[in-house]
């Protein structure tokens, strides 16, 4: 099984892979149109991302005993899910945080029942813990579809990070690093804008604010992942998946200002 490797291009296989860019649309367009379709739909296409994520998130980072730590990624995934869907609207993020602890737990248990030792055990556990929060920020968009203009919001934060997934795969790679943050913000505010004049939306400086943090979280999350290398199609399909999973939560803030 191919590990994950450090790169030092200024734009790694990762970024221009077309497997990454597949990952990172086609989620970005199964939450949205979920959104608009319903609250137990989106979060059925974030689930759906979620344990595709599980799959290869742990072959992306290369950690150990992958395994195991899929299938703690995919109960959590699972679990949040069944949160969303079955859970009132105020009573459903307060549970979904719950699942995330005990995600958490079954991550340590999951370390102590090894029996190979514990070496890449803090890569283990860091690895996992990051991968539960990049699942809670994609549940998170699904939990913003239901209330007054969610969809919008959960439109803006998830498009913003797609976009910015694009730059990095057509944008030169002796420009990319200097391009990649203000392009994928100027998208994110022009998302932003689009989606609020189209939809009439009266919170157009909420949606705003929304696609310019979501440039900026994007590309944050992108410059940690792309220092991996893999040849693993599921740790790069993985790598899309979770830059546009990571602002989901983004969508949330977002319908809470709107409806405070």
């Amino acid at each position: 099984m191919p590990e994950a490797s450090l790169t030092e291009s200024p734009t790694s296989r990762l970024a221009t892979s077309s497997l990454a860019l597949t990952g990172g649309v086609v989620t970005a367009a199964l939450v949205i149109l979920g959104a608009y379709a319903g609250s137990d739909v989106s979060a059925y296409a974030a689930l759906a991302a979620g344990l595709a994520l599980s799959w290869g998130w742990p072959l992306l980072l290369g950690l150990p005993r992958p395994t195991g730590i899929s299938l703690v990624l995919a109960v959590a995934s699972v679990g949040m899910a069944g949160v969303v869907v079955f859970s009132g609207e105020e009573d459903g993020m307060q549970a979904l945080c719950v699942v995330l602890a005990v995600g958490l737990v079954l991550a340590f248990l999951h370390q102590l029942v090894r029996t190979d030792g514990r070496a890449g055990l803090t890569a283990s556990l860091a690895g996992c813990s990051f991968g539960l929060v990049l699942l809670a920020s994609g549940m998170f968009a699904a939990g913003a579809a239901p209330y007054d203009q969610g969809d919008a919001a959960v439109a803006v934060a998830l498009s913003a990070s797609a976009l910015g997934l694009l730059v990095e795969a057509i944008v030169p790679a002796r420009h990319a690093l200097e391009w990649s943050l203000p392009a994928s913000v100027l998208l994110g505010v022009l998302a932003g804008l689009v989606i609020g004049l189209v939809d009439g939306n009266l919170s157009l400086n909420v949606l705003l604010l929304t696609g310019l943090l979501a440039g900026f979280v994007g590309v944050a999350v992108r410059r940690v992942l792309r220092v991996l290398d893999t040849d693993d199609p599921a740790g790069r399909l993985t790598y899309g998946i979770a830059a546009v999973l990571s602002t989901g939560v983004l969508a949330y803030a977002a319908q809470w200002l709107i409806n405070r």
